[in-house]
């Protein structure tokens, strides 16, 4: 079935279609044989009337004949759907775990049986003649099944919006692509621009004038048009004739690719000397331009390209792959100003166009009036507005009633029934046929039923495609989402920074085409849109938020409710009851029920009981509101019911009959602030596969979850109070795919979620979780994960993963590069995301001195930690070029003989270091590291004499923080040479010019600020009253230099540092070498590695 989607070309068919093949081949079924040839004969003609309804969807010579009986077929499908479900009820259960249909002499499906003969015939001899076979597509096929009409070339019509306000625009594309002044030379190297937006916006107005700007600087010059699904030949061939050559005679009659490639050839001749200037106007797709593009030389003369489209992805390619100026002209609504931000001057705009009627338009009308807000930044669509408010004004006294009638109008007839907006329905038209199939023009239909500036989310308006049956899966959904944003048939919201996700909504332009697009075809239609009498059935209805009583009970009156399958309700401006809105009575073959109400809505408990005599009912959406507290246990008789939403109430618990609900796929109760608990019926759920309860009081998970075999995901996220996953439930969800526990006080995940084979996406931000087991990074299903701050570094595999935030980009171009994969194959390393947004390196593998590769591909790294065996002076060069580098971590493998001299230069960043050894042989040269604040030493087990030369911290001048750190279950400082190295770096720090904080593992923090009060007060005593004063101002505002958190980079796996702690004594320099490639295959073929967290050293 998921390959039969719900069309607005089919209606409900394509399913219909799927469930009658599930009733002939699943083996739970046992039919009759009279039964089985009737369902077998209606699923045939069922098919044929598929692909006939599919073929002549487009076709602008539909009589209203071919409109009746599309919906005959309609209606015949319905009753399809009615009578199935009907009779899988009547089927009796077999002691083979089947369903047999009782004996009797009936025969449930002969009626339709002769009902889809009739249609199937009439339809064959209407259609059937009509369409070639090469046209009607198989069953569910995605390709378009008609070609785009040809349009007038854009020279041909004169566009009025290109008298105003282009020349801004203008010019700074011309500054870009010839330069400001006349007599500067024109630059040689091939130059790109493009413009991009929506429909109606005048990229090709602004192509045109580019053009006309600036074609007498070249040699030649050629301007085409492309039209949507054309030939690619016909342009090329446009291009040729302009450029004053023959494009047709050479090879007459050859194929057409052949004939495309040798256009290419002499197009690519016949400029490949000449200084030449070449506009294509509306690219669809990048085939299109990647064709046209090859007959485009980069002939180093000054020449320029000048493209527009409506596709952002188109656009992004040129600015990636050509360096081209991109001049978008989308409008974008701004949520915060509650105004259209355009990016030309659309009050210049506005100002121009309503001069240009001045003798019709009434006062104050700028861009704030709402005829102008109406048009939603699109200069065309203002132009077509007055324009048909000037026909209006003839007829009235005033053009203030002209325009007001005409908005009017639109509102209720839809800009294809007003004159004067042709050329705006054209230009959307063609947008919309350019789609690439009916299931995405689906998906844009329904999206007409939103109210004016209505917001709406991604996921959600997916999860409502799934629930009507235009897809079937969320990726599908969101790659149908993802084409739509980018052809600007959907806008994005700016938000103010504050608010949480991404917001979108139609143009208002777009959503009055597509409302009566959806009208005229009978797909989702509004309430206040139907005209009485009806002549046919109703099955998707919604109710717009400006709906009132009296428009309501006028309906009411009059129409059909029992064919309804499908009701959105927005709520009304008069917030009217659901009961006076909505007679639930009387929809007995309502499938989905979607309130949208918003979060007070006028919902109370007593509504449930109604919706649960909703017997067909499969999709239950929008039951908000704080005045419902409880579900009854009616809920229970909704035997179809597949989605059940009860998110933003005030439920206590769940009823337990809600386990008797087989069929349900759905279940979300987030936002229930109220809600402790679960039911254990919950595990009875035997199909469902996806169980939110975001921010709720549960506080634990029942175990039961974990007999609901075919869950793919489960959120729980913002649940605080949730603070184990019982490995129960792990253990039996084999099918997961999505796991959320973003928010809560999860601490430890359970070593069964190795387990789960097909998990892709798992959320750990803001958890406690400190480890996550490395097996899982392997999975190649895993392409999602979100850590929190507690897991500090990732192993080198996590890098693969697509969709995990945080990834360096050099580790992402490493992991890319398979010759750098190659050299890196025997390295145990980690990446780690850090603060400032740069990234880090752990790098466990012991070597001798600093890999030439960390130059080479990882010189733009924030942070690095290594093991070294010796640090030469070639390597402190190396590190201190690195440019971005602000925290470092040196691990010394053997104890240097000499102290390793850090002299001043390089290190423009670093602001912490950490050097890991067993006694620290390092001495800072005048000058050195001047940015550094924090110092950390880790010392380990060290019974070598002890070092007492002094460090020169004295030349770290803006040192702030010395810290000495060991694991106290290890270590000892209290042993002399420990002891002595200690002390003699905190008669450094008491001599250290600044304020420094002096921290050993288990003692308290010093600080040592003794000096400066004594000098202070030295010169306190001898300073006057206002000597004072700027004394003890100089004191409070001494910045304080290096506060920082724990080092946020996590220790590599506890496995390597074992190994490396478990060596003792002194290891010299000169056997280092012997014993590196031994403990490098220890670490590389250890055990189970684990991430961990901040771990204290």
């Amino acid at each position: 079935m998921e390959e039969a989607p719900v069309t607005a070309a089919t209606g409900a068919l394509g399913p219909v279609v799927a469930k009658l093949g599930a009733l002939l081949v699943r083996s739970e079924y046992k039919l009759g044989r009279r039964t089985r040839k009737d369902v077998e004969f209606i699923h045939s003609k069922f098919k044929s009337m598929h692909s006939l309804l599919w073929a002549i969807w487009e076709r602008e010579d539909r009589d209203a004949a071919s409109k009746e009986l599309r919906m005959e077929a309609w209606d015949l499908t319905d009753d399809t759907d009615d009578a199935v479900d009907d009779f899988v009820l009547t089927l009796q259960k077999h002691i083979t775990n089947g369903r047999i249909q009782p004996k009797t002499k009936e025969r449930p499906f002969l009626d339709l049986k002769k009902r889809a003969d009739d249609v199937w015939k009439r339809c064959r001899r209407r259609w059937k003649m009509e369409t070639t076979p090469e046209i009607i597509p198989s069953l569910f096929s995605r390709k378009k099944s008609t070609a785009s009409k040809p349009r007038a070339h854009p020279f041909a019509r004169k566009d009025a919006s290109q008298l105003v306000c282009m020349e801004e625009p203008r010019d700074e594309l011309v500054l870009h692509l010839v330069g400001k002044e006349e007599s500067t030379p024109m630059e040689l190297q091939l130059k790109m621009a493009s413009i991009v937006g929506m429909a109606g916006m005048g990229k090709t107005t602004l192509a045109r004038l580019v053009y006309e700007a600036i074609g007498n600087k070249f040699q030649v010059r050629a301007f085409v048009s492309v039209n949507p699904g054309g030939s690619m030949k016909e342009v090329l061939a446009s291009i040729l004739e302009q450029l004053g050559a023959d494009s047709t005679a050479p090879f007459a009659g050859s194929q057409a690719a052949t004939q495309v490639d040798h256009l290419i050839q002499i197009i690519s001749n016949r400029l490949k000397d000449q200084r030449y200037l070449v506009i294509i106007d509306d690219i669809w797709k990048c085939g299109e331009w990647e064709i046209i593009r090859k007959s485009l030389p980069e002939n180093n003369l000054g020449s320029r390209i000048v493209t527009s489209t409506r596709m952002n992805d188109i656009a992004n390619k040129w600015r990636d792959d050509f360096g081209a100026l991109i001049h978008p002209m989308n409008p974008k609504w701004k949520d915060y100003a509650n105004s259209w931000d355009y990016l030309i001057n659309y009050k210049d705009v506005c100002a121009s166009m309503i001069a240009m009627k001045v003798d019709m338009v009434e006062k104050g009308l700028d861009d704030d009036h709402p005829v102008v807000r109406m048009c939603g930044g699109v200069p065309l669509a203002l132009l077509c507005m007055l324009s048909a408010a000037a026909t209006e004004v003839e007829q009235r006294e005033s053009a203030g009633d002209a325009l007001r009638t005409v908005a009017a109008k639109v509102d209720r007839n839809g800009i294809q029934n007003v004159r004067g907006f042709e050329p705006l329905v054209e230009s959307l038209q063609l947008g919309y046929d350019n789609l690439p199939h009916i299931m995405l023009k689906t998906c844009l239909l329904y999206c007409s039923i939103y109210p004016k500036n209505h917001y709406f989310e991604r996921d959600d308006l997916v999860k409502r495609w799934i629930t009507q049956g235009f897809v079937y899966k969320e990726e599908t959904g969101k790659h149908y989402f993802d084409e739509l944003l980018n052809r600007g048939l959907i806008v994005h919201i700016e938000l103010l920074p504050f608010v949480r996700g991404l917001k979108y909504m139609i143009h208002p332009m777009m959503r009055n085409f597509l409302r009566a697009k959806s009208r005229e075809c009978n797909f989702f239609v509004c309430i206040s849109d139907i005209a009485w009498p009806c002549s046919h059935r109703t099955r998707w209805l919604y109710i717009g938020n400006g709906s009132r009583t009296g428009e309501l009970d006028e309906v009411d009156a009059g129409m059909d409710w029992s064919h309804i399958r499908s009701l959105v309700d927005f709520g009304g401006e008069e917030r009217v009851p659901l009961e006076k809105r909505v007679p639930l009575e009387k929809l007995e073959r309502l499938r989905i029920l979607d309130i949208q109400f918003g979060m007070f809505s006028y919902l109370r408990n007593h509504h449930l009981n109604d919706i649960c005599r909703l017997r067909r009912l499969r999709h239950l959406y929008g039951l908000l509101g704080i005045r419902i507290t409880e579900i009854p246990p009616a809920i229970g008789s909704l035997q179809y019911l597949k989605s059940l939403d009860f998110s933003q109430t005030s439920l206590i618990q769940l009823p337990s009959e809600i386990g008797g609900l087989k069929r349900l796929k759905t279940l979300d109760v987030s936002y229930n602030n109220c809600l402790e608990e679960l039911p254990r019926e919950i595990g009875e759920l035997e199909n469902l596969e996806t169980l939110r309860m975001k921010s709720t009081r549960i506080t634990e998970l029942p175990k039961e979850i974990g007999r609901v075999k075919k869950l793919k995901t489960l959120d729980v996220s913002d649940s605080k109070r949730i603070k184990e996953l019982p490995r129960e439930i792990i253990v039996g969800l084999h099918e997961l795919e999505n796991l959320n526990l973003t928010g809560t006080g999860i601490k430890e995940l359970p070593l069964e979620i190795v387990e789960l084979r097909h998990l892709k996406r798992l959320l750990l931000k803001d958890t406690k979780v400190e480890k996550v087991a490395r097996k899982i990074l392997r999975r190649k299903e895993l392409k999602n994960l979100e850590l929190g701050g507690v897991v500090g570094a990732l192993p080198w595999e996590a890098a693969r993963l697509s969709e995990l935030e945080g990834v360096p980009k050099c580790v992402r171009q490493a992991w890319n590069n398979t010759e750098v994969m190659s050299e890196l194959a025997r390295e145990t390393l980690y990446f780690q995301n850090t603060p400032s947004g740069g990234g880090g390196l752990v790098v466990g593998t012991k070597h001798m001195h600093i890999p030439r590769w960390i130059r080479e591909h990882f010189n733009s790294l924030n942070s690095l930690d290594i093991r070294i065996c010796k640090l030469r002076e070639e390597d402190l060069a190396l590190l201190g070029e690195m440019p971005n580098l602000q925290n470092l971590t040196l691990r010394f493998e053997v104890v240097p003989k000499e102290p390793i001299a850090i002299s001043s230069g390089g290190f423009p960043k670093l602001d912490w270091l950490n050097i890991d050894s067993r006694v620290p042989r390092v001495a800072f040269q005048q000058g050195a590291m001047p940015g550094l604040t924090t110092l950390k030493f880790f010392f380990q087990f060290y019974s070598g004499p002890p070092y007492i030369e002094p460090l020169g911290i004295k030349h770290l001048s803006n040192l702030y923080y010395i810290s000495f750190q060991y694991n106290p279950d290890w270590y000892r400082a209290d042993s002399p040479c420990i002891r002595a190295t200690i002390e003699a770096v905190r008669k450094e720090a008491q001599e250290h010019p600044g304020k420094i904080n002096f921290y050993v593992t288990g003692r308290k923090t010093e600080i040592f600020p003794e000096f400066k009060i004594e000098q202070l007060s030295q010169e306190i005593h001898g300073t006057s009253s206002r000597g004072m004063q700027e004394c003890l101002s100089r004191l409070s505002t001494e910045p304080k230099r290096g506060i920082f958190l724990e080092n946020n980079g996590a220790r590599v796996s506890e496995e390597i540092n074992e190994a490396s702690n478990s060596e003792t004594g002194e290891i010299e320099e000169d056997s280092a070498t012997a014993q590196i490639s031994q403990v490098n295959n220890e670490a590389s073929t250890g055990g189970t590695c684990e991430i961990e967290g901040d771990s204290k050293a």
